[in-house]
């Protein structure tokens, strides 16, 4: 068996929005996605005690070392931790690990908003375990890190963790992969959140009984979805931010009449349009989570201010063309040790 000392590994990983696309994009159609510089930060250490710590503010999850097995893990799989748990024993158990390990994470993302914190989880514990593993290449972290969120989305199409790993905006196809967007403009955007936390799965389920129910409709709804990802491409290479804004607001009334909105994100849209957005739509399953909205490059100041004297807790995001960032403070000395 094996003990790591002195470990010590800070990785980082983006979060991301859905600009064009959610919800169609289980059925083949493409989406495209944006990672945006607000992060979730874990760090590794090594501990004294035998046992697997967790913490994330006020959550915490201890694991003993020696109970590390399916059951054990199992236990814990209502916490919103257990992928990050679920991701360390895998890897500990591989390498027979008994050392203690302390996990500490913070974020700049809220949990539930549809904005990536799931799949940047998974990305940034992967790059920590990865540099153990010296496996730290991103095509590496990145598959590991889409099997990872399998256990929170079964049906995850690795969109949001190939955003997340490798930085930048994508074209998302389900058949054919990921391509990535070239944009010359810069971009700001504006994420308020409705406070209303979702379930993707329930969401998805109500797309696809509105889909059965209404198929004729739903095709429809599919190929404006699908016409508006081809423009928003085009917008996003000349820097047409005007264009880039209108398909925002057209994609966010084609998720109204799939029925995934929700009063507050309109209620948000509209405040957001009235005071000089370019475009604005949810992003993620819906049924609440965040809003965002495209601001104008010649006078977001402008528009920022009177934006925030109506709904003054907001984020202010950019894209984020980095990916994972990993720091490794390895003295691990690796010792064999008989129990």
């Amino acid at each position: 068996m094996t003990n790591y000392h002195d470990l010590n590994i800070n990785s980082s990983a983006p979060g991301k929005i859905t600009l064009f696309g959610e919800h169609f994009v289980v059925y083949g159609n493409p989406a495209i996605i944006a990672a945006i510089n607000k992060r979730i930060s874990i760090t590794l250490k090594s501990s004294v005690t035998n046992s697997i710590t967790i913490r994330f503010g006020e959550e915490k999850l201890t694991l003993p070392t020696f109970r590390i097995n399916t059951h054990t893990v199992e236990t814990f799989s209502n916490s919103f931790l257990y992928p990050i748990l679920k991701c360390i024993t895998n890897v500990w158990e591989d390498l027979g690990c008994f050392s203690g390990l302390e996990v500490s994470i913070e974020s700049q993302i809220p949990y539930g908003e549809g904005l990536g914190s799931s799949a940047a989880s998974c990305v940034a514990i992967m790059g920590a375990l990865g540099s153990i593993l010296n496996k730290g290449d991103k095509t590496t972290i990145f598959e590991s890190a889409s099997q990872a969120e399998r256990m929170i989305h079964e049906n995850s199409s690795g969109a949001d963790c190939y955003a997340s790993t490798y930085g930048g905006i994508l074209l998302f196809r389900p058949s054919s992969g990921n391509t990535r967007i070239k944009v010359e403009e810069k971009l700001l955007f504006l994420v308020s959140s409705t406070c209303i936390k979702h379930k993707t799965r329930d969401l998805v389920t109500k797309v696809k009984k509105l889909k059965e129910k209404n198929p004729t409709v739903f095709k429809e709804l599919a190929d404006s979805a699908k016409n508006i990802c081809v423009d928003a491409k085009r917008a996003l290479k000349e820097g047409d931010q005007q264009t880039l804004g209108n398909l925002l607001t057209e994609n966010h009334k084609l998720l109204q009449k799939l029925h995934v909105s929700h009063p507050k994100v309109d209620e948000l849209i509209e405040t957001f349009m009235k005071s000089g957005a370019l475009g604005c739509k949810l992003t993620g399953a819906g049924g609440g989570g965040a809003v965002i909205a495209l601001l104008p490059n010649n006078d977001n100041y402008e528009t920022l201010s009177e934006i925030r004297k109506k709904v003054p807790d907001l984020m202010l995001a950019e894209l984020d063309y980095t990916g994972i960032q990993v720091v490794q403070n390895l003295n691990s000395e690796k010792i064999s040790n008989r129990l």
